[in-house]
């Protein structure tokens, strides 16, 4: 490889890396997770501010769950509010923001919630 076809090379990667996604770097529940009951909130937290646009929560057989208001504020990690007392089983937690990059991610949080010992 030439000396400028790998400076070019370089940059494109560069840029690309600059250009990329905000990613939702951790979940309380986290993902594929068994927590025990009582499940009281969903906290996210993204790589950097985004502006979290829906977030809900459905059980297994796709019954949605009440969460709490979605904030407005550009932020990097929001907390939610599960306003329905969460019985033993499996649950899926979705949500969608738009980054600062104007992209709009999304993704899906699955944990099951276990009986209290």
């Amino acid at each position: 490889m030439k000396p400028s076809s790998f400076a070019l090379l370089a940059s494109v990667a560069f840029a690309l890396a600059a250009h990329a996604h905000t990613p939702l770097v951790s979940s309380t529940p986290a993902n594929e997770a068994s927590v025990p009951v009582p499940v009281k909130e969903i906290a996210l937290q993204f790589g950097g501010d985004v502006r979290l646009t829906a977030v809900a929560l459905a059980d297994a057989a796709g019954v949605k769950k009440n969460v709490g208001d979605v904030p407005t504020a550009l932020a990097a990690k929001f907390t939610l509010a599960i306003r329905d007392e969460l019985a033993p089983g499996a649950y899926v937690a979705t949500w969608r923001a738009v980054g600062a990059d104007t992209h709009v991610i999304s993704g899906e949080i699955r944990f099951t919630v276990t009986a209290a010992h």
